[in-house]
């Protein structure tokens, strides 16, 4: 009986200790800025508010150095508009929020009243310089435009600049490791997700 019972602990003491290890992944991001004045200076206290067109509302506060975070935000276009005493309405549409992912927008506030709106909207994609992290996603279009050998879609990556990939007999990757190495990290150290999650 003795010996059962150390095998019970056992795994229960090894299922607990793994799951420690493993980590949740999710598709939600977060938008977050600065909000400064003409001058450069940052407004604390601005009223920032983030809104997509299924109805998601987010509200947030500037915080004495001007930043805001919005975080738990789901994949889609949103529209930041950021009010504070004496300045224009700022307003900032067409922000793409990808899964997963920190998209940065900063509003410059003009002086005004709070009935003028300043309109912008964001057309070029952003450069990210608060992560090293590289996303691309690809459409459904793509993927049925190309021929993929043995219909994995992995080998995919390799269209990707700065991917590399090894000989045709290392090309027998599973559905969690990519091909050789991106940008010269380990193969171990790349994420692949499916449908941002």
């Amino acid at each position: 009986m003795s010996k059962s019972y150390r095998k019970v602990v056992a795994l229960l003491f090894t299922c607990v200790m793994a799951s420690g290890l493993l980590m949740a992944q999710s598709d939600l991001g977060t938008i977050s800025g600065y909000v400064k004045d003409p001058s450069g200076a940052v407004v604390p206290n601005a009223q920032v508010t983030i809104s997509n067109r299924t109805g998601i509302q987010r509200r947030a506060t500037t915080n004495e150095s001007g930043f805001y975070a919005v975080t738990n935000l789901p994949p889609a276009f949103y529209t930041v508009t950021v009010e504070a005493p004496g300045f224009q309405k700022y307003q900032s549409t067409e922000n793409k929020l990808d899964p997963s992912a920190h998209l940065n927008v900063d509003a410059a506030l003009q002086v005004g009243t709070t009935t003028q709106t300043v309109e912008v909207k964001a057309l070029a994609a952003q450069l990210q310089t608060e992560s090293a992290a590289v996303q691309k996603n690809v459409t459904r279009q793509q993927i049925d435009a190309l021929e993929l050998n043995g219909r994995n879609p992995i080998y995919m990556a390799q269209l990707v600049p700065g991917v590399r990939g090894g000989t045709l007999a290392s090309l027998n990757f599973g559905m969690t490791l990519g091909p050789g190495n991106i940008n010269g990290q380990r193969n171990q150290m790349s994420l692949i997700t499916y449908d941002g999650a």
